[in-house]
């Protein structure tokens, strides 16, 4: 009985003490427990099991975190053979969503994997992690010990030993599309290997992916909408990557890839100019190859790429960057990358771009040369080549500072009528941080032709400088164009010159000093939206320096002195202007013609095309044409476009004379000269030799009448003013004459000393030169007290006459000859 109640009492013990340990079965798990996972890495949260009637063990929660990751267990049944787990929750932390202080320092996988343990077998697993939206929600089937294969939402195969993970994953779009937003026509697959050391995640994957851009566009007529596809891309090929989880750094090897962007036709179906459509097909190219050539790199959100390059199927394109980095926190603060661009086609024999970009800042070289401008341009031009530099900072910032350089050459070009050989420029901007910017502009032509002009040796330098701070433009412009040579039918102009200053504001404000073989003038004015005054100066200078524009429309003129100034104010929109032009002591030769000392000062005033001068007096010293002309004045006019000259008095041969009205331009026109006080000795000029001397006063009147055929005078009248004296003695031919004439011999000789009383003359003058002189003489005969009444008619070529008189003018000809040498040195 004893030893019953002692074998009693023991049990009871022992079932007391097992009683008592169930009781206290968790904190007693958890402290048993807690050392042993640590020693893993493993923490302990949680946990609650107890034993069914089979004394299966059955785990209503369990929770674990490793590494940062943690796992929730539910409603586990666990016997020798197997571990079933109904409901599991893994929450996966990426060590990039934690700051520095934060992150948990990985270690490698040493796990301590038991050779023998019930298999594990997972009916729901929900995995949270900021790579999608929504829980991926698996089956792990456990076949044999350590090799697991993952279903439903994720297909893999798992392989675990103590020091790494190994899965095999298959991921399609389909797939990948319950996870996260894929665009819209995009098509891929993955074969990927994945390994996981606890720091290091190594994927080597096979790729092959497709996309197609597309929109939708609406039939104008139809109003259906019809999809077309502006662009595809696919890649196809081999993709590694090491992720370190530690330093937070990915690499990427992306060289084995080949990926292809083609660009669909349609798209440049939308440009709707057919010129512009029509280049655009010609030099686009469709279809282009991008190339990783080197692995990308990730670390601490700094993303580095070491090139990428794209080039076109035909070769005639190549993108390349080189040295790409930028921080996935702020991309275009960090990016800093090298680019270059290389194009070529039929017409573009060289499209070059390199530039560097670095924080904000962007230099860059650039060179174009042409065959031809395109089409579509309105400008035509060969040979055309374009190259420099530009340099950009605070792009980010603001406000924008730089420079550019570029150089501009052309060989030929066409803009309407004007045509331009060898066009060189050269351009220079800067613009500096607080927004000044000065421009330069340097340009040289070779020949240049418009209409009927041609132009040579043309040179331009221009410069502008502003304010863009301000809100307004303002700009002080500077400039300065030369030009060798200028020919037009009808002049050819040397040495052109104008130096150009401006400034705009509201209105545009300028002064140009113009240089023109010599000549100088001086020309502001004020263009606005609503006028544009002018004023042109004219400073004080030689009237000789004309001389090589006037001796282009009149080869035998030459003026030898005098000075020219003026002053002319108008307005260039409403075609209005006032002048007042002074001409002084102007000297001039024309052939055998000598004008010496003309003054005139001459207000005139331009409205709607029309030019009306006042009447204005003029004076001239002397004009020698055969017969010296002295102390002309009288009254210069324009009426209309019409000059006209008014009361032009004169002395000449003793007397004066007297000009009603005489229009230069007018195309029939009778001017009325009349005479007074002539002496007889001047206009019967015989050499002193010949024994006739004529002697008294002449007066008259010649009505001169111009018109298409030239220069004539009907019905002039010359007649004697007092008495007058005829003596002939010794002269050859008239008594020649009363020796052949016998019957006339007593007549004729009381002309040989005659005292004139009366004497009329008609005078005709033909447009060929011809004079017809109608001579009527009425005298005494003092030695034979014989009255006389003689009449007698006379023709002779008055040019002919006056071209001899001129000759025969020995004063005159060494004046010409003085003047001609003056005009000649000063022009």
């Amino acid at each position: 009985m004893k030893f019953k109640r002692a074998i009693t009492g023991l049990l009871g013990l022992v079932l007391g003490v097992f009683l008592l340990a169930y009781i206290f079965r968790l904190p007693l798990t958890s402290w048993y427990l807690t050392p042993v996972l640590s020693a893993n890495g493993i923490e302990l949260h949680c946990i609650d099991w107890s034993l069914t009637r089979k004394l299966d063990l059955k785990v209503e929660k369990l929770c674990l975190t490793y590494q940062g990751q943690q796992l929730e267990v539910a409603g586990i049944r666990a016997n020798k053979q197997q571990i079933i787990i109904s409901r599991a929750n893994l929450t996966i932390n990426s060590p990039l969503s934690k700051s520095d202080n934060q992150r948990t320092e990985l270690k490698k996988l040493a796990l301590d994997l038991p050779k023998q343990r019930p298999l594990i077998n997972i009916e729901q697993l929900d995995i949270s992690s900021g790579f999608s939206a929504e829980p991926v929600r698996v089956t792990v089937q456990e076949n044999r010990l350590n090799h697991f294969t993952v279903s439903r939402d994720i297909n893999a195969d798992v392989t675990v030993t103590g020091g790494e993970i190994v899965a095999n994953i298959m991921l399609n779009d389909e797939l990948a599309g319950r996870f996260i937003a894929l665009p819209k026509n995009a098509h891929f697959s993955t074969d990927s290997q994945i390994k996981f050391d606890g720091i290091t995640l190594n994927v080597a994957s096979s790729v092959t992916a497709d996309y197609q851009h597309q929109h939708e566009h609406q039939h104008q007529q139809n109003k259906q909408s019809i999809e077309h596809f502006d662009f595809s891309a696919q890649s196809r090929g081999q993709v590694t990557a090491e992720f370190q989880l530690n330093q937070q750094q990915l690499t990427a090897d992306l060289s084995g890839l080949k990926n292809q962007v083609v660009i669909s036709p349609i798209c440049l179906d939308k440009i709707e100019q057919q010129q512009y459509k029509e280049f655009a097909r010609a030099h686009t190219p469709l279809t282009w190859h991008v190339q990783f050539t080197q692995p990308i790199a990730l670390q601490q959100k700094q993303l580095s790429l070491p090139e990428l390059e794209l080039t076109s199927s035909n070769e005639q394109g190549q993108l390349v960057f080189k040295n790409t980095q930028l921080a996935l926190d702020a991309p275009i603060k960090t990016l800093y990358s090298h680019a270059v661009v290389n194009f070529t086609s039929d017409d573009i024999d060289k499209l070059m771009l390199k530039a560097r970009i670095e924080a904000g800042r962007v230099n860059s070289e650039f060179q174009l040369s042409l065959t031809s401008l395109p089409d579509f341009i309105d400008v035509l031009a060969d040979g055309v080549s374009i190259k420099g530099e530009v340099e950009l900072e605070n792009i980010l910032t603001r406000p924008i500072a730089g420079n550019l350089n570029a150089d501009i050459s052309v060989k030929r070009a066409q803009v309407f009528d004007a045509k331009v050989t060898d066009l060189k420029t050269k351009i220079n901007v800067h613009l500096s941080d607080s927004q000044n910017v000065t421009a330069k502009l340097n340009s040289a032509i070779k020949s240049a032709t418009y209409k009927n002009m041609q132009m040579s040796g043309l040179t331009n330098e221009l410069t502008v400088k502003s304010d863009l701070s301000v809100g307004e433009l303002f700009a002080d412009i500077s400039a300065t164009s030369k030009l060798a040579k200028l020919v037009t039918p009808k002049l050819t102009l040397t040495n052109l010159s104008v130096v150009s200053n401006a400034t705009q504001s509201r209105a545009l404000q300028a002064t140009h000093h113009v240089f023109v073989d010599g000549i100088e003038a001086l020309i502001t004015h004020h263009m606005s939206k609503v006028a544009h005054p002018f004023e042109l100066v004219i400073p004080e200078q030689a009237m000789s320096k004309l001389n090589p524009i006037l001796k282009q429309f009149e080869p035998l003129a030459t003026l030898t002195d005098g000075v020219i100034s003026g002053l002319i104010k108008g307005d260039v929109n409403l075609l209005q202007a006032s002048g007042d032009i002074r001409i002084a002591k102007l000297s001039a030769l024309y052939n055998d013609y000598l004008a010496n000392d003309f003054n005139t000062q001459v207000k005139a005033e331009f409205n709607s095309g029309q030019l009306n001068i006042a009447p204005t007096k003029f004076t001239l010293n002397e004009l020698r044409a055969g017969a010296v002309v002295t102390k002309l004045q009288g009254l210069l006019q324009v009426d209309a476009n019409q000059p006209c000259t008014s009361n032009v008095t004169g002395l000449v041969m003793g007397g004066a004379f007297v000009v009603n009205e005489f229009c230069p331009l007018a195309t029939s026109q009778t001017a009325m000269i009349k005479f007074e006080n002539i002496d007889a000795s001047k206009l019967v000029t015989l050499d002193a030799e010949s024994g006739i001397s004529l002697s008294g006063r002449l007066a008259g009147t010649l009505p001169v009448i111009i018109n298409e055929q030239g220069i004539a005078v009907k019905q002039g009248q010359l007649v004697n003013q007092g008495d007058g004296k005829l003596l002939i003695t010794n002269n050859a031919g008239f008594e020649a004459v009363k020796a052949q004439q016998q019957e006339l011999s007593t007549t004729l000789s009381l002309l040989e000393n005659l005292d004139i009383k009366q004497l009329k003359s008609s005078v005709d003058l033909k447009p060929d030169g011809w004079l017809h002189l109608g001579v009527n003489l009425q005298g005494f005969n003092e030695k034979q007290q014989q009255a006389v009444n003689f009449n007698y008619n006379h023709e002779e070529n008055v040019f002919t006459l006056l071209r001899a008189l001129r000759l025969s003018d020995e004063i005159t000809q060494k004046v010409e000859k003085e003047y001609a040498k003056k005009g000649s040195n000063n022009g």
